[in-house]
């Protein structure tokens, strides 16, 4: 069976929100989501919404051949307009990525699928993590889908992401200036479990 060649993006450079990127979401499933949505101003996504809109089209041609010629049902795109808290449109615009945490064959065989995360200069970026708020450019593909519960649509497969300007979680974030009074010593349980995800992510590299 051929390989199929989806459609590569990069995006303009956004503003991360709810970002996974360090470690897989497992609420919804065992095995976990990385993902990240991607604030960006409308102006500026243009090019990227143009080329999700194509391959919207694609997946619905896709859905026609399958269903037979019968109508297609449109699955909400992968974007959507930011609002203010009164419902406004802000002028910005959230795009959705994500992949799994990881990928099992048709052998059964399984192994990790983390995105790949780099710095503004291009070097990767290990045991940081980032929070939202953080400017990020993201590279994804864009996977054409056709379900007859769902219909025909368009997910954005997360690839790799390049930190431009990092926010870190910390005290810092809650609005805590240092204060004189107890200070936290790792137990040996915390101890070894930092060793132990330390030496879990260098091996993903």
């Amino acid at each position: 069976m051929p390989k199929i060649n989806y459609t590569k993006v990069v995006t303009p450079k956004g503003v991360a929100q709810y970002p996974w990127l360090h470690a897989p979401d497992t609420k919804f499933s065992e095995v976990g989501d990385y993902r990240t949505n991607l604030i960006i101003s409308k102006d500026e996504a243009k090019d990227l919404i143009s080329k999700i809109d194509t391959v919207i089209e694609e997946a619905v041609t896709l859905g026609k051949e399958k269903s037979k010629g019968k109508p297609v049902k449109q699955a909400d795109p992968p974007y959507f307009d930011e609002v203010d808290d009164d419902g406004n449109p802000t002028g910005n615009v959230i795009f959705k990525f994500k992949c799994k945490a990881k990928i099992t064959t048709k052998t059964g065989e399984t192994f990790p699928n983390k995105p790949v995360v780099v710095d503004a200069k291009g070097k990767p970026i290990q045991n940081v993590n980032i929070w939202g708020g953080s400017e990020i450019k993201v590279s994804a593909e864009l996977i054409p889908y056709f379900t007859s519960m769902v219909g025909a649509g368009v997910s954005m497969r997360l690839k790799a992401a390049q930190v431009l300007k990092l926010v870190e979680g910390n005290n810092s974030s809650f609005g805590f200036k240092e204060e004189e009074g107890y200070q936290h010593a790792p137990t040996v349980e915390e101890f070894e479990e930092r060793h132990e995800e330390k030496v879990s992510e260098e091996e993903d590299f």
